[in-house]
């Protein structure tokens, strides 16, 4: 989900940074509630040296999402994926500006079960400020960016945030994180992060995580996503889901908007993939 400069712009890494200030002025202008996340956002000693983020991640209190969505658009950022369409946890949705790049605006972080709003609260109570491309922008305090790195690498498969994040803590700090994972119900996620995922085996999230850490086929990930799902309705609209083209991703794949034909195709491709893994699970069976 990135574009690369073409020399009318600048490096991605201080584009990235820039556009963190840029979203910062819109939020203080409209007096919203605000926290910067990853890339720049990150507190010194808390990932490797040297890495670069090419976007730029906030998490938004989710009453105030309608009007930071309408601050972003009103300077040229264009909404490219809905929140339903994002991720397999409906978190975020994704701005791309033709200057300043792409923003993702969450409002839950993925592996977090507590209302979001409140998610929120529990996240900017002990938040700090931080300077990023001179412009003072609120970020998580230490522990809480421990726990959001840990689950982002937990969802991604895996990565050096788990060594500078979680194995160079000290006992006091992991406890100090495992005890917000537990205010926040993440404690399965965190447990995917850091290789206690056994655990929690007769937990409904169990399966998506493991997925996650081990990865599979398309249908292995459907299923564990219905276990995950809580209640009826989801189930149903996940299964409604599991059968649509994505249409925002099959854009962002094109570079435009796909056609009629396109779409088709695709869904015609998407229902053999599904057929042919349905027929290989009958064999094995």
């Amino acid at each position: 989900m990135t574009e690369e400069p073409d020399g009318r712009t600048a490096p991605i890494a201080a584009r990235v940074h820039l556009a963190h200030a840029v979203v910062q002025k819109l939020a203080d202008d409209g007096d919203l509630d605000l926290l910067h996340l990853k890339g720049p956002a990150v507190l010194p000693g808390l990932r490797a040296e040297g890495r670069h983020s090419s976007d730029v991640d906030v998490l938004v209190r989710p009453s105030h999402l309608a009007r930071l969505a309408a601050a972003l658009e009103s300077v040229g950022w264009e909404q490219r994926t809905d929140f339903s369409t994002g991720s397999v946890f409906a978190h975020a949705a994704n701005w791309w500006h033709d200057d300043w790049g792409w923003v993702d605006v969450h409002v839950h972080w993925p592996g977090v079960m507590v209302d979001a709003e409140q998610a929120f609260d529990v996240f900017a109570r002990t938040s700090e400020m931080l300077q990023i491309a001179h412009r003072d922008c609120r970020v998580p305090d230490r522990t809480a960016q421990r726990l959001i790195l840990v689950l982002h690498s937990a969802r991604s498969g895996g990565s050096s945030d788990i060594d500078h994040a979680w194995l160079a803590a000290d006992p006091g700090e992991q406890d100090d994180v495992r005890k917000l994972a537990a205010e926040l119900d993440a404690e399965v996620a965190l447990a995917a992060g850091i290789g206690e995922l056994e655990l929690y085996r007769s937990h409904p999230t169990y399966k998506l995580w493991r997925h996650f850490a081990e990865g599979g086929s398309r249908s292995n990930e459907w299923r564990a996503r219905l276990a995950a799902a809580s209640g009826p309705r989801a189930k149903a609209r996940l299964v409604t889901a599991a059968f649509r083209v994505n249409q925002d991703h099959l854009r962002m794949e094109l570079g435009r908007p796909p056609t009629k034909a396109e779409i088709r195709e695709r869904q015609r491709v998407r229902l053999r993939r599904a057929a042919d893994e349905l027929v290989k699970r009958v064999k094995r069976s």
